[in-house]
Order: C-alpha cells, then sequence, then structure tokens
C-alpha cells in the first residue's frame, strides 16, 4: 500500500502525469524505475524515504485491520490509507494538499464506505459519518476563515471532509480524539521545529500531515480499546 501510494503522490504534482500506482516512479525524475531497482536509470536518485513509506503503509494496514477486522470495512479503510499516505507526501514536499488526489480519494473512500454500510447493515454509522464529515468541515471553514487561510490552506479545509468521514463513522468521540491529536501533534512539531531547527510563528509549516495522524492515532486507538466502538 505504502509503495504505490508514494507512486501516486509523485505523480499528483505534476499536473499534466496520469495518476498511475505500482510503477516505482522516481520522486526527482518521475522516470518509472520500477520498485526492484535501488537508483533511477535516468537521474541516478537512490531510495531513500520509500522504505519508510512501505513499512508506514504496512502498519497502517495491520492496525487498521485491528480495528474494523477482516470484512466490508476494511476496504474504505485501506483506500483512505493508500490516500491518506500519498497526501501527507504531496503536504511535506510540496506543501500541498492536491484536489485531484484529495477530492477523488475522498469520493472513493466514501462510495467504499456507503457499499461496505450497506453490505454489513451499519448505514446508521454512515449517516452519522456523514454528519462528521460535514461537521470537521464547517469547522475547518471556520478556521480556515479565522487566520486568513495563513498556515491553514484550502486543501486543508478539503481534507478535513474525509478524515471526519472515517473518524465520526466509528463514533463521534473518536472523531473529537482526531480533532485532539491533531492538535497536539502540530503543536509539538512546531515546538521541536521551533528548538531544533529556528523556526518561528511565521514559518510555513503543512498541517495536513498532523490532521492525518491525528486521524491514524483515534483510529488506532479504537483498535486497541482506548475508544470503545458504540453498538
Amino acid at each position: 500500500m505504502g509503495l504505490g501510494a508514494h507512486d501516486v503522490a509523485v505523480q499528483a504534482l505534476s499536473d499534466d502525469v496520469a495518476l498511475r500506482p505500482f510503477v516505482g516512479c522516481c520522486p526527482h525524475c518521475g522516470h518509472h524505475r520500477g520498485w526492484l531497482n535501488v537508483s533511477c536509470q535516468v537521474c541516478g536518485r537512490r531510495v531513500a524515504r520509500e522504505p519508510f513509506v512501505a513499512m508506514v503503509g504496512a502498519a497502517l494496514s495491520v492496525g487498521f485491520l485491528h480495528t474494523v477486522g477482516f470484512g466490508w470495512l476494511l476496504a474504505p479503510y485501506l483506500a483512505f490509507g493508500f490516500m491518506s499516505i500519498a497526501l501527507v507526501v504531496t503536504d511535506l514536499e510540496a506543501f500541498r494538499i492536491v484536489d485531484r488526489l484529495n477530492i477523488r480519494g475522498t469520493i472513493a473512500v466514501g462510495l467504499l464506505l456507503l457499499v461496505a454500510s450497506a453490505l454489513s447493515g451499519e448505514l446508521d454509522s454512515y449517516s452519522r459519518a456523514l454528519g462528521g464529515a460535514a461537521a470537521y468541515f464547517a469547522g475547518s471553514s471556520l478556521l480556515f476563515i479565522a487566520v486568513r487561510g495563513r498556515g491553514f490552506g484550502a486543501g486543508d479545509v478539503k481534507l478535513s471532509a474525509q478524515l471526519g468521514l472515517v473518524t465520526a463513522y466509528l463514533g463521534w468521540g473518536v472523531l473529537g480524539w482526531a480533532v485532539f491529536a491533531t492538535a497536539v501533534i502540530g503543536g509539538v512539531i512546531a515546538l521541536l521545529l521551533i528548538l531544533a531547527a529556528g523556526a518561528t510563528r511565521k514559518t510555513e509549516l503543512p498541517y495536513g500531515p498532523p490532521m492525518i495522524l491525528g486521524a491514524w492515532v483515534s483510529i488506532l486507538m479504537v483498535g486497541l480499546g482506548a475508544i470503545p466502538i458504540p453498538p
């Protein structure tokens, strides 16, 4: 999952490139070098972050499986994991939550979640998920207006709908924990950057990764029993 998400992220940063996972895309020049090659045949860049991304994808897959079980719900949550890893890469790489990736991913996850809910008889949970997506989106929109887009962009607002969808499906408390974890993670990262790299309050920092990490943490906490799934 992680390597495929990495490919899509690299391609999404070039607006005229089709999204094709599982080709081993070089993040430096975009050449499809393949996953078995440790260096790009065109620019010579060696594999660097790709193994870490692959490990994150594997860990997320196991964590989501532990949370939702081996059933219909696993498909939308793996799709969410795939899309969110790709969005973390694009935001860290270019401070961009790419619309064509984020919006398509939100629609895909939403449709998969709807089908899974219908097949498992959990349409009430899906209704709550839609409410969570709307609530997170509304809150993010108000924050965007309050800060006038400084440090929190329109892409982050659009991202919040997908995060609200997958967390509120498991419970309102899960969405609440996701928002709380996002604030904590974002604050810790900002503090570390100030201490280690001399960043200031005016330094531009990507806020998408803390939002995604907050959602991951809350979902994984459900699987660990820290947040009980409501009956």
